[in-house]
């Protein structure tokens, strides 16, 4: 698989992960059950994070050979 189809494949699962998350915000707005803004902020942090795992993963194999 070449660079360019492992960075377009990361950036889909990037929005899937993102979609799900505003939707699943959305419905359970839409039932009455309002989250708290902390809750969502706590959640946009750990999408972050898996955000930055995600390309970390991606880019693991580019970056073992770089002298720091």
């Amino acid at each position: 698989m070449g660079i360019l189809e492992a960075v377009i494949r990361a950036l889909i699962y990037l929005c899937v992960i993102a979609l799900v998350f505003f939707l699943c915000v959305w419905v359970l707005g839409e039932i009455g059950l309002v989250l708290p803004a902390m809750v969502i902020h706590i959640l946009m942090v750990i999408f972050v994070l898996i955000a930055i795992l995600i390309l970390a993963r991606l880019f693991a194999p580019l970056l073992s050979g770089y002298v720091w």
